[in-house]
């Protein structure tokens, strides 16, 4: 007889007609890096060091360190905090601390390295962060419990400290506990890591069809502790319900109504349509006057292209603005789709839009061997490959940035100094930063701004000088596109700004001397567009990944004089913060 008979629920059927669909994820290799945020729990038990020293003291607070849990590449401190009496009604919580937050009496503590740097529960990450220099050390909390008079927390330390004596310090003003320190040694920290347990020693398996893998610290829907411990008679078990999913396409009309963008791969529901009535030739919308041959060779199977080529007489049907099919498979990178209209005789070489025809367009792309020997080629002049050339360089400095809602600028010609004066700011007011070592409550540098308050870091702008000129980033504003900080920036030289705007859209702002020029929106191609819109390839929607920002970016730089070759001037952490003072004109 099992051990545990009678005692489990049985799990109840599932409901008649709705399987429950299944994902497996499978947990990768670990691979240690340079910082762990978070302790690497999926594939390690922890080394366990035992210390019960008291951390601080005041005359109803005690502060107790219980032990260590250390991880290959990191450690957590165990901490317990015992409290002789509360206050009711106090604004806020007992213990609540964290990095940027106003309470000047809250709870912190600090690690002096031996090295001398200086890690808080205080520090704020550089913003905006990093992604090509090794990360700092953070100390954060990571999880706890507890309340009322006991509380028990976990801090988690993102890299093993250096060898020898180190100093833990804790201070809690709201409690009176003083600034207390307390020797640590962390060389015996470093050693334990090497006891941590690696639960999944083997090496990584090979990844399996059809299942998800885990890397990292990784969001998935899973089961809690309650739910893995088997439920007793007395507790129901319940089942997920899942959303129906929205109904196929219909095959039974007569029009090209509800395809959606999957109904263009489905060879059988093109064919059904076909056959109820649909015309080949359709203008499928208002604005573009596309027809079903060009919505195929956009994002359609090579099969669907095909079939409509049979039905239609005119393999260059064009649309409102001129594009043929052949244009939009070269536009969308559609290979298989160009060798059909081509070998339909479409035509590679006429002009369709802003003097590109699909031929030369092709020329620029991986698509190339397809047109390069075709009759009548009209092949890239040496210095048309050569510009195309450099402007895809000067995008590849970008690659996988994020921009959204960000506003940069560059400016030719100016350093540092000239383009703080010119936002109305001090140099002196504006050092250098060192946020490796310094970070400030918020990131941003000692006595630095919250970004996270919209008004004021809407004064503040990053400045870097690079090689001709200087960048300027805000983070989260818009204003680096406006008329009055491009036209303040651009005395003498040339400024042109540019706004990802998260509701969408991107736009960019070029100003010489003093005046404003233009005004764009930029990303795509209408019809006449200047030179550098085809340049820097706005006309293409099968961009590598990573690289649809990086165009705009590279676009804005080349409007603005400057050749960034490092990227780190857009991406941030700035060199300085300059502050626009409350009241100026630039604020407007």
């Amino acid at each position: 007889m099992n051990f545990f008979e009678g005692l489990i629920a049985p799990d109840p059927p599932d409901p008649p007609d709705e399987p429950q669909p299944e994902t497996e994820h499978r947990l990768a290799a670990y691979r240690p890096g340079a910082d762990e945020s978070l302790p690497p729990a999926n594939w390690f038990v922890p080394a366990q060091l035992p210390q019960v020293t008291e951390l601080g003291a005041g005359p109803a607070a005690r502060i107790m360190l219980t032990g260590w849990q250390v991880w290959p590449g990191s450690v957590t401190f165990q901490l317990r905090v015992f409290l002789r009496s509360i206050r009711q009604g106090r604004p806020s919580h007992p213990i609540h601390f964290g990095p940027g937050r106003p309470g000047t009496g809250a709870l912190r503590f600090g690690l002096l390295f031996p090295d001398g740097r200086r890690i808080t529960t205080l520090d704020g990450h550089p913003w905006p962060a990093p992604t090509e220099v090794p990360p700092r050390p953070t100390l954060r909390l990571h999880g706890g419990s507890g309340g009322g008079f006991h509380y028990q927390m976990e801090l988690h330390l993102s890299q093993l400290p250096p060898e020898g004596p180190m100093q833990l310090v804790a201070e809690w003003p709201d409690h009176g506990v003083p600034e207390t320190r307390t020797e640590i040694d962390a060389t015996a920290l470093r050693a334990a890591a090497a006891e941590a347990v690696a639960v999944w020693p083997e090496t990584e398996p090979p990844p399996s069809e059809g299942k998800a893998r885990c890397t990292g610290n990784c969001a998935i829907l899973s089961p809690g502790p309650g739910e893995l411990i088997a439920q007793g008679i007395v507790g129901p078990a319940g089942r997920r319900d899942n959303r129906p999913a929205a109904p196929p396409p219909n095959p039974d009309r007569d029009d090209w109504e509800a395809m959606g963008r999957e109904g263009w791969q489905d060879i059988e529901l093109v064919r059904a349509r076909l056959a109820q009535g649909a015309d080949p030739l359709e203008e499928l919308d208002s604005w573009s006057g596309e027809t079903p041959l060009h919505h195929a060779a956009e994002h359609g199977a090579p099969e669907v292209v095909a079939e409509l080529l049979r039905h239609v007489e005119d393999v260059d049907v064009a649309g409102r603005e001129g594009c043929t099919p052949l244009w939009e498979a070269v536009c969308h990178g559609q290979r298989e789709a160009a060798e059909l209209l081509l070998a339909a005789g479409a035509d590679a070489w006429s002009p369709q839009m802003g003097g590109w025809s699909p031929g030369r367009l092709a020329l620029t792309t991986q698509l190339a061997p397809l047109f390069e020997a075709l009759p009548n080629a009209v092949p890239l002049t040496p210095e048309e490959r050569k510009a195309q050339e450099d402007a895809d360089r000067r995008a590849e400095v970008f690659r996988d940035m994020h921009f959204e809602g960000q506003s940069i600028a560059f400016v030719a010609g100016i350093d540092e100094e000239t383009a703080i004066r010119r936002l109305g700011a001090a140099p002196a007011a504006a050092a250098v930063l060192d946020l490796d070592r310094e970070p400030g409550p918020y990131g941003t540098g000692p006595h630095g701004f919250d970004p996270d308050d919209y008004e004021l870091s809407g004064r503040f702008v990053g400045v870097t000088g690079v090689r001709g000129g200087c960048v300027l980033v805000q983070p989260t504003n818009y204003r680096l596109n406006t008329s009055d900080v491009l036209n303040a920036l651009s005395p003498g030289t040339t400024a042109y700004g540019l706004y990802f705007n998260a509701k969408g859209g991107t736009f960019g702002e070029f100003s010489r001397d003093g005046h404003s020029e233009s005004r764009e929106e930029i990303g795509l191609v209408f019809g006449d567009e200047p030179d550098l819109h085809w340049l820097y390839r706005f006309w293409q929607w099968d961009k590598p990944s990573g690289m649809w920002g990086a165009y705009k970016v590279a676009y804005a730089s080349h409007m603005g004089g400057i050749r960034v070759t490092d990227r780190r001037a857009v991406e941030g952490p700035p060199r300085r913060w300059a502050e626009i003072p409350e009241g100026s004109e630039l604020l407007g």
